[in-house]
């Protein structure tokens, strides 16, 4: 089933127009639940055309909620690495206080971490994590009934700043058949059952239930997906740069100008070379495929 599994990964990677094999080491972010183990494992073992298994690195996060996460599932994650002779990190994460929307919590601490450990000028260039196509659908369905649709289309990225979803075209139950074919070990985290919890609740009422009515519902969805995602590689950076824009506060979309300017710098790989973006921010290609933003001037909070 490795096989099987990774020629959807290499399709996807060939769908975003990315070059392959990546020559910079990675992390896989893993913590210990089938989706993240199987990734790991199927990269590291049958991925040799996607990436040398020698700049692979698992990277645990401890979210402080439970403590089976900083014992044995961190240990499970390590027994990993070491098996498939890959690196190995593990972070350990401020639990939330109070009433915080723990996931929501847990997401921008993550994202910090990541941030930290890799981009373009850092060690790591990519984080690899877990989410899969089951993850698309919920999103989709999470969205639509949020009213957030109109504004955030495209499910889940294959590309967002720095992280890689290689799995966006498997099943969940693709992910579970493999670790089961290979005798892989991992955890299920009991909030994933807390029907409270309303991520939760959608995937283990609501949408079994729509599927009920709507056989059809995961395929459909994934169609509607393919068809508003990003068509080039153009437009999957100028994604990028605007979501870039937004950790500085600024807003604005780029302009016409402004996208041809950053196309035209692509293509032409001039190391050096900046070009001016909203509020003050600058663009500059510091390499082939790798780009930096920088705020020159503060930016009104008004």
């Amino acid at each position: 089933m490795g096989g099987t599994l990774i020629r959807a990964v290499i399709q996807l990677f060939k769908q975003n127009h990315f070059s392959l094999p990546i020559k910079k080491p990675i992390l896989i972010a893993c913590s210990g639940g089938v989706d993240s183990m199987a990734l790991a494992h199927l990269v590291s073992r049958y991925g040799r055309k996607v990436i040398d298994p020698k700049l692979v690195s698992l990277l645990h996060l401890n979210h402080g909620w439970r403590k089976e996460s900083a014992t044995v599932e961190r240990e499970a994650v390590r027994a990993l690495a070491n098996e498939l002779e890959v690196g190995f990190l593990t972070k350990d994460l401020d639990a939330p206080s109070g009433k915080s929307n723990a996931e929501e919590d847990a997401r921008l601490k993550r994202n910090k971490i990541y941030e930290a450990l890799a981009g373009p000028q850092k060690k790591y260039r990519y984080v690899f994590t877990a989410h899969h196509y089951d993850d698309v659908v919920e999103t989709l369905i999470w969205r639509f009934f949020r009213g957030e649709l109109l504004e955030q289309k495209q499910g889940i990225l294959f590309l967002d700043d720095l992280s890689l979803r290689p799995l966006l075209k498997v099943l969940k139950k693709q992910l579970r058949l493999y670790a089961a074919d290979e005798g892989l070990k991992f955890f299920e985290d009991p909030t994933n059952a807390d029907v409270d919890q309303m991520r939760a609740r959608l995937r283990l009422e609501l949408i079994p239930n729509l599927e009920k009515s709507f056989p059809g519902l995961k395929r459909s969805l994934a169609r509607y997906t393919e068809m508003i995602s990003p068509g080039n590689p153009e437009e999957v950076v100028h994604y990028s740069i605007e979501q870039g824009l937004k950790k500085f506060g600024i807003t604005s979309k780029l302009n016409r100008t402004q996208k041809l300017e950053i196309e035209k710098l692509i293509k032409s790989v001039k190391r050096g070379k900046r070009i001016c973006l909203p509020g003050g921010a600058m663009f500059e290609q510091t390499g082939s495929g790798a780009f930096s933003i920088t705020l020159e001037k503060k930016v009104s909070s008004k």
